[in-house]
């Protein structure tokens, strides 16, 4: 109680020095029952944020017939909205796994189906990705194939008769076969419907002066649950409740070219990836910076995709739009997952960055589960108590009898 007291000064002292408003904390307990009187909803977990991370956590909680309201404003934006959602389970610079890849990949293939299932929607679209090659990469590819154990994913011989006649020529192409793509908008808006019918949305801005955290529970307004948990993507870094998390957001953008000509259905690989989206359509992407965080497109980004994109093709696209994102990332390139070691009644679920499509069902079930208390158990990597080190991180228990 004691952790918990001093989180709620520091925490109440941060936000009277730079907001308006504060969270009240401590509330007697004649307060407490005649709040109560008045409070007219009751559900298991408040959520903040319907992008990928809040849809994707919302979606396990349900599956565990735990109930949710799910708090989402819609004049924030959203990587999500902005994101190709393109699933790559190597790294080709230094062509190893992802991480965590030989978990993550059929968590996440069994959860696009279910929620395939469940909004009667096509959402998932696995196909296989293009890597062009010269002849040292070629020599690279083989020796890394096996070394590395990446034969279920890639297949271990260049393909040196793969021929698209729209298509610079290179030496030779590299074939992921476990690639694909995730249609992510339509995954958000869908659920966001299903949302709506289950009652369980609030669109409306997030107002921390009106949350408040009491020992077994969190209210806000008319509702109370035992948990919060915020998926604000890039948003996080201005929550007060986590100004010691380290953020390293970082900026994107995509064009979307119309290129009736290309007749491609694979992912091509080069210095910038050429995705087919349907009706001769191809997203074309993506810049990283990390100075200027901001929504706005910039002449900058289209020209240095387009001139990347000509190295790829001679075919004269039609330019049909360009979008800015920006990534939430944490310091280290990891998630960050779990619940607040100086207030457990606040949790997070951020930072998947550009890996979030294929990371962001593994961690969903592993948040969820922890939360409900199926596992004590979160990935030490991805924990939030890596950045409280006085706290250790979970254990890989399992609860018992639950």
């Amino acid at each position: 109680m004691a952790d918990i007291a001093t989180f709620f000064v520091k925490t109440k002292l941060h936000l009277s020095q730079n907001l308006s408003y504060f969270p009240v904390f401590l509330t007697t307990a004649k307060q407490i029952h005649r709040n109560s009187l008045s409070l007219l909803m009751n559900v298991d977990y408040l959520i903040v944020g319907l992008g990928l991370a809040g849809t994707l956590l919302a979606n396990e909680l349900f599956r565990q017939n735990k109930t949710v309201m799910v708090f989402d404003n819609p004049e924030t934006p959203k990587a999500s909205l902005v994101a190709a959602g393109i699933i790559n389970p190597v790294v080709f610079r230094r062509m190893t796994k992802s991480w965590l890849i030989d978990d993550a990949f059929p968590r996440m293939e069994k959860t696009y189906r279910q929620l395939e299932d469940l909004l009667k929607e096509d959402l998932y679209y696995p196909g296989r990705m293009i890597r062009f090659l010269s002849e040292e990469g070629v020599v690279f590819w083989k020796e890394k194939v096996f070394a590395n154990r990446l034969e279920t994913y890639i297949d271990a011989e260049p393909d040196l008769n793969f021929r698209n006649s729209n298509i610079t020529n290179h030496y030779s192409f590299g074939c992921v076969n476990k690639s694909g793509r995730l249609d992510i908008q339509k995954l958000i808006s869908e659920f966001l419907e299903f949302l709506k019918r289950k009652n369980s949305l609030k669109k409306v801005k997030f107002d921390f002066g009106k949350l408040t955290i009491k020992a077994d529970l969190v209210s806000y307004n008319d509702i109370t649950a035992k948990k919060i948990i915020f998926c604000e993507g890039p948003s996080a870094d201005q929550n007060p409740y986590f100004q010691n998390l380290k953020f390293k957001h970082s900026k994107g953008e995509i064009i979307e070219l119309k290129i009736p000509e290309l007749n491609m259905n694979e992912i091509i690989s080069d210095e910038v990836f050429v995705m087919p989206a349907g009706n001769d359509r191809y997203k074309v992407g993506a810049t990283y910076t990390w100075d200027t965080l901001n929504w706005e497109t910039t002449d900058s980004a289209r020209e240095e995709l387009l001139a990347k994109f000509k190295k790829i093709t001679s075919v004269i696209p039609e330019m049909i739009s360009q979008k800015a994102g920006i990534r939430p990332t944490m310091h280290d390139r990891k998630p960050v997952i779990g619940v607040h070691p100086e207030c457990p009644r606040i949790g997070i679920f951020n930072g998947l960055g550009s890996k979030g499509v294929l990371l962001g069902p593994y961690f969903a079930r592993q948040l969820a589960d922890y939360l409900v208390g199926i596992s004590d158990f979160i990935h030490p990597e991805a924990d939030i108590k890596r950045y409280f080190p006085s706290f250790p991180s979970s254990d890989q228990g399992v609860k018992k009898g639950i």
